[in-house]
């Protein structure tokens, strides 16, 4: 027998018995025992036939497989580190009969020690940021992470990241976003005599590398703690897709979602065979390239109830904007169109319109509110929208999903089909930014523009607590913050107020207004909505 079916034919009933072994409950496992042996002895049977073989070339591409996993696990395992998040006085108490050190704390309780078991852990992957300087920073998930310190101080615990060769070192949060489930930290390199260098990022994937169903991929991570020493655990699989969400997500009538906490909901997530149990949050899941694909996450299982299945965050167009961005400390901020949405079926699209558009379902606009960018744009109720910047729109999540890549004030291009005139149009609308509903939970430690006379403004979509029900797209920036004592203070400003001009220029944006307000050297007058004038002195 030709080695190739030998190991087709052996090896994958051999497989399939373990596979099924495993999923059984223990009295099942007892009552399928005989099977599993008969099965299990087609692989032991194997091995005479390997020997007797007379074509090699079934074990030589078996044997270089094996290398090309070996040596990208040996490349990328040195950028991946494990995660302990530690609340005080979480793991009180004696543990493995270990003596009290100097300080009167067990050995165990402290993180620097390898047999130190954490309440609270996960993974995550040194990188450098896309076009940034060099400087190295550890990717991970924003739910690993969330409470614990940043520069700036506070948090209810502390991060402390290990790496293979089993050096350990505190970190900070430089940023976190809740809604991508993304977050950065750092290691004070200059306190610990440490150079950006001694740290090993891994490759991104090239964007010329596609994402592919079948792909065999390598995941690397943190499950149940079990990595607290450095040494990162590895499986692998392949893609079983590209595009989950992975739970159903309900949506507000104005299209905002019940919650902003994931962009996930709206099918970002790669899936991946390989079952991604509790600590491999964070993880990496790399290419046989040695390339960086996806943030692996067990969170998505645990909330989709698909615990047989794998998720992960992709490294594309969209996540590097969010890690760029996190590096530099900054809230990530996504795009906004101000309308609702509905998803019109394949049947509907003949019955209704009497056209048969090449894909099969597209996205019917239900409300459009005043002003948004898209009523701005022309889009009108009951427009099919069949494309946005070129990707088709098969349901209203595939709409939400690809506005959010572009951010705002990113001008994208609408296909769209409009029944009144049996026409299809090109629209481009200026993207809004959208509401946080959840301002607490974003962690931010650099502004990009620094305060104004004790001003911070924002858009004036940037917060749901501002945005308000009816929607108003206001033109004008909304103060998000004043400082106390500051001049802006003094002139009675305060939060929540919309600043429609400065000095009679209008202002719609961020960008704008501190266009506006650069070089001004003296008094600066402000306008408001509601048509206040308003002097702020310097």
């Amino acid at each position: 027998m030709p080695l190739g079916c030998c190991l087709a034919g052996r090896y994958h009933y051999g497989m399939l018995a373990c596979r099924l072994a495993s999923r059984l409950e223990p009295f099942s496992r007892r009552r399928f025992l005989p099977i599993w042996l008969a099965l299990c002895w087609g692989v032991i049977g194997l091995f005479p036939e390997v020997v007797r073989a007379q074509n090699p070339q079934g074990l030589a591409a078996a044997v270089s497989l094996e290398r090309v996993l070996v040596d990208v696990i040996h490349r990328a395992e040195p950028s991946i580190v494990s995660i302990a998040r530690v609340r005080p006085g979480a793991n009180s108490g004696r543990f493995n009969g270990l003596d009290v050190d100097p300080e009167g704390r067990f050995e165990a309780d402290r993180p620097e020690n390898p047999d130190f078991v954490p309440n609270e852990f996960g993974a995550g992957v040194v990188i450098v940021p896309p076009g940034g300087s060099g400087q190295r920073y550890i990717l991970t998930n924003y739910h690993v992470v969330h409470g614990g310190p940043t520069a700036k101080g506070g948090g209810e615990s502390q991060i402390y990241v290990r790496f293979g060769d089993r050096r350990g070192y505190y970190a900070q949060i430089v940023a976190g976003d809740p809604r991508s489930d993304l977050a950065i930290l750092a290691i004070d390199y200059t306190a610990l005599g440490l150079k950006p260098t001694d740290l090993k990022p891994i490759t991104l994937r090239s964007e010329t590398s596609p994402l592919e169903k079948g792909q065999l991929v390598i995941g690397l991570g943190n499950p149940y703690a079990i990595a607290r020493d450095g040494s990162a655990t590895a499986s692998w699989g392949m893609l079983s897709n590209i595009s989950r969400r992975p739970a159903p997500t309900r949506v507000r009538e104005f299209g905002l979602p019940q919650s902003d906490l994931s962009i996930h909901q709206f099918g970002t997530l790669l899936q991946v065979d390989t079952r991604m149990e509790l600590g491999t949050s964070g993880g990496a899941l790399v290419n046989l390239r040695g390339e960086l694909i996806g943030i692996t996450t067990s969170l998505a299982a645990l909330e989709g109830y698909e615990r047989s299945a794998g998720f992960a965050i992709p490294i594309d167009e969209f996540t590097r904007r969010v890690i760029e961005t996190l590096c530099h400390g900054y809230e990530v901020e996504y795009g906004f169109l101000g309308l609702t949405l509905k998803t019109v079926l394949p049947d509907q699209l003949r019955r209704r319109y009497g056209v048969n558009f090449k894909q099969a379902s597209a996205v019917e606009v239900k409300t459009i509110y005043p002003n948004s960018p898209a009523a701005i744009a022309q889009v009108r109720q009951e427009d099919l929208i069949l494309e946005l910047e070129g990707h088709p729109l098969l349901d209203q999540f595939d709409l939400m999903r690809y506005v959010a890549l572009y951010g705002p004030e990113a001008t994208v291009r609408l296909k769209i089909w409009r029944p009144s005139e049996s026409t299809e149009l090109t629209l481009a609308a200026k993207l809004a930014k959208w509401p946080v509903m959840e301002e607490d939970a974003i962690i931010a430690t650099s502004r990009r523009y620094p305060p104004w006379r004790g001003l911070i403004v924002d858009y004036p979509t940037g917060r749901y607590k501002y945005f308000g029900w009816p929607p108003q797209f206001r033109d004008a920036v909304v103060i998000g913050s004043v400082g106390a004592r500051s001049p802006a203070q003094s002139a009675g400003l305060v939060e929540g107020d919309f600043i429609a001009s400065v000095n009679a220029v209008p202002v719609h944006t961020p960008s704008e207004f501190q266009e506006a307000v650069r070089g001004a050297d003296g008094p600066v007058t402000l306008e408001l909505v509601d048509h206040r004038k308003i002097t702020v002195q310097k």
